[in-house]
């Protein structure tokens, strides 16, 4: 176990630094939800592969923060997939409430 004083010289604690480097790791970064295209599919399978989970094919969601996505939905089961260091619980949750209005 580091004590915190570790971290200090060199700029704070490490998921600190990592978060300010991340494009996402802007709070005002500006979220897009919108529908999945085939170009999105290479970010897609970089998501499955982060989450260890496919998405079934078929329509889906696509989560973007800060011009990158870090989400994505199938609308048809709900399935989801995300970026695992970046928070995206909220995300997938209003990508799920933009899914149950896709479906109606």
């Amino acid at each position: 176990m580091f004590h915190p004083s570790t971290f200090t010289d060199r700029g704070g604690h490490p998921a600190d630094r990592v978060a300010r480097r991340h494009p996402t790791g802007d709070v005002g970064a500006a979220l897009l939800i919108r529908s999945a295209s085939p170009d999105d599919e290479p970010a897609i399978a970089r998501l499955s592969a982060l989450d260890e989970h496919m998405l079934p094919r078929g329509e889906r969601l696509i989560g973007e923060l800060g011009g990158r996505i870090v989400a994505a939905l199938d609308v048809r089961s709900g399935d989801a997939v995300a970026d695992p260091f970046v928070p995206t619980t909220g995300i997938v949750e209003l990508l799920g409430l933009r899914a149950a209005q896709v479906r109606r």
